[in-house]
């Protein structure tokens, strides 16, 4: 039993369809890995049809094995690959960037769900995890994405892994920097930005970098983008809350660490 949904923008591409409809048969044939990890993501190319100014790059992720008690679990929530699709499209329609959805699929055996594909279109934009890990990172590169940091809580989007592997950048003639959002299946929405609470906004914000002076600077730049009357009082909270997040993380990373050794 398959579950899916296609964006009726991409359903004259018969290669795309043919592509969607052999699943999984298709993800293995050609395309370049890209990763392979947890999940695998391969990136395809598609001819041009019909209509030129569509994009036929394809990027398609296939979602980690499951057992059997999250294969359970998904019988009743919407699982990541539905989540990617849906959450895309919102973002879409809230003026945001991400690659544009394609489609979502779930392959299902008596209910549960055996393999779950996201699709979407391919994007040569670059990751932003370049110029964090540099001593020398662009300051006018993370003026802009604070700024950008505040356009999507002024219009109520809360990315929940909105780490430097997950922001995507391009740089125009003019030197100006524009962003793009990936790995959509975590995420939250709200009518508007005074609906979010502002100890979540910063929360928000405190895993793009394990650089404190980086995370000071965009921080500011987020500021200064609120327009924020006490921005110096804002940023000195964030700070301190930041170094709390990234101190729990370590922690937690040491004990499952201990419990990965104990456990071999």
């Amino acid at each position: 039993m398959r579950k899916e949904e296609i964006n009726s923008v991409y359903r004259d591409n018969s290669s795309l369809m043919q592509f969607i409809a052999n699943l999984p048969e298709s993800f293995e044939q050609g395309g370049k890995l890209i990763w392979n990890g947890r999940n695998k993501i391969r990136s395809y190319s598609f001819g041009a049809e019909n209509d030129s100014n569509l994009s036929h790059e394809m990027v398609a992720k296939k979602f980690k094995s499951l057992n059997l008690l999250q294969k359970l679990i998904y019988v009743f929530r919407p699982h990541k690959a539905r989540r990617a699709y849906h959450n895309g499209m919102e973002l879409i329609e809230r003026g945001l960037r991400t690659p544009m959805p394609i489609a979502y699929v779930e392959l299902r055996k008596m209910g549960l769900i055996e393999d779950a594909y996201y699709l979407c279109a391919g994007t040569g934009w670059n990751c932003i995890e370049q110029q964090t890990d540099r001593d020398d990172w662009n300051r006018n590169l993370a003026t802009a994405l604070g700024a950008f940091m505040a356009s999507l809580h002024r219009k109520g989007v809360l990315h929940h892994d909105l780490n430097d592997t997950n922001l995507l950048y391009a740089k125009d003639n003019q030197g100006n920097y524009t962003f793009e959002v990936i790995d959509i299946n975590r995420m939250k929405f709200y009518a508007s930005l005074s609906d979010i609470p502002m100890w979540e906004r910063i929360e928000n914000m405190t895993r793009f970098t394990g650089r404190l002076d980086l995370y000071e600077f965009v921080v500011r730049a987020y500021a200064e983008s609120m327009e924020m009357e006490d921005a110096e009082t804002f940023v000195q909270r964030a700070v301190a809350q930041k170094i709390r997040h990234d101190r729990n993380w370590y922690r937690r990373k040491r004990l499952t660490r201990m419990f990965k050794k104990k456990k071999k």
